[in-house]
């Protein structure tokens, strides 16, 4: 056997330094936190997209649930409590789910939801006992459903010791104000996955989102965020109305309205009052109606008689101005006729003369012509 050659050596040292770097590459991402709940064989990116696909489910859930409880109590009251959890439900629900580890926001949201579960009975304070069970069952229901994802992340069918730690922090933690005020469940996830508080806080860290988790978030807050804008300001306006000024203007109103009410039952009592009221009513607007009528009666004719006026003097002055025009060109017609007379008199009088002259001429013509000719005989 032969001795194995330093480049045959080095070769070999850079191939499996090479298949070394590609097995790495291609290994899948994965969290502190998946590996000590369970399975090995999901990737920090199914994770994520499975949580993310609860969030967006999750939110129109909720919404729906409130719009349910508070349409079907038919109480202006039950209805601004639901606007209000249903405003701090939503983006607390979706701040859970979008954790950066998928552990983290399964646990963090299986919590959040239980401390709903708890604080479902004073938040709709006033609603009957029929729907506070069906929007229970509601939550109850989106609970399960982070039961199956947990236990597709562990591998184990039996989460009860899960659900018992989660519902005992939960009732330890209760809900007493704003849902951005709830405590961390840090140190819940500590006695689930056996791993301190800095190690969670530092395993979240370094798992950087990605393009696609980024879109999802960008996706959700794009349809929800108008909503939860429209539900801040109906809670703003139902704050504006319980200001002290408000109150006091709505009671005022509200006197104002019985004492209205006072005024028509005594009108109802007294029918003949009303009667007469009544007929005095017509009496007067009768009146005034007749009143109205002649005067619009004078006035008309006295129109028309201004009218007729009016006419009768545009039309003597139009007879007037006719006789003047044909007075007028009368003397102007007789002043051309006898000018044009005086212009021919002359003229008449030359061609006359020219005439005589041209009669006298031919008669010496014809007398000095018969002269000739009785000398040529």
């Amino acid at each position: 056997m032969s001795p194995v050659s330093p480049c045959a050596r080095v070769v070999m040292v850079v191939l499996l330094a090479a298949l070394w770097s590609g097995c790495a590459s291609v290994a899948p991402q994965r969290s502190e936190l998946a590996t000590r709940v369970g399975r090995s064989d999901l990737s920090v990116a199914v994770m994520r997209t499975r949580v993310r696909d609860l969030a967006r489910r999750f939110s129109g859930l909720i919404e729906a649930m409130a719009d349910d409880l508070a349409l079907s109590s038919g109480s202006p009251q039950v209805a601004a409590k639901m606007l209000r959890f249903k405003a701090n439900a939503v983006p607390a629900v979706q701040s859970a789910l979008f954790q950066p580890d998928p552990v983290a926001a399964l646990i963090d949201s299986w919590a959040l939801l239980a401390q709903l579960e708890d604080s479902l009975p004073h938040a709709a304070e006033g609603a009957s006992p029929e729907l506070l069970a069906q929007a229970h069952a509601s939550l109850v229901s989106l609970e399960s459903e982070v039961e199956a994802e947990w236990r597709v992340v562990t591998g184990r069918e039996d989460v009860t010791q899960t659900r018992a730690r989660v519902h005992a922090w939960a009732a330890e933690n209760p809900l007493t104000g704003p849902l951005v005020t709830r405590r961390s469940t840090t140190g819940l996830l500590s006695s689930l996955t056996d791993v301190s508080g800095g190690g969670l806080r530092s395993t979240a860290a370094s798992l950087a989102e990605d393009t696609r988790d980024l879109a999802a978030r960008v996706d959700l807050y794009a349809t929800s965020l108008p909503r939860q804008a429209r539900w801040q300001a109906e809670l703003v306006a139902t704050d504006a109305l319980r200001a002290p000024t408000i109150e006091s203007a709505l009671a005022e109103l509200g006197r104002t309205v019985d004492l209205l009410d006072r005024v028509g039952a005594v009108a109802a009592n007294t029918p003949a009052l009303i009667e007469r009221e009544r007929r005095a009513a017509l009496d007067a607007l009768h009146a005034e109606r007749l009143g109205l009528q002649e005067f619009v009666t004078g006035e008309r004719q006295a129109v028309l008689a201004d009218v007729g006026r009016e006419r009768q003097a545009v039309v003597d002055a139009l007879h007037a101005e006719r006789v003047a025009t044909l007075q007028q060109l009368d003397g102007l017609a007789r002043g051309w006729v006898d000018h044009a007379f005086d212009r021919l008199e002359p003229l008449v009088d030359r061609v006359l003369l020219w005439l005589t002259l041209l009669g006298v001429g031919a008669l010496l013509g014809g007398l000095l012509l018969a002269r000739a000719l009785r000398r040529a005989r």
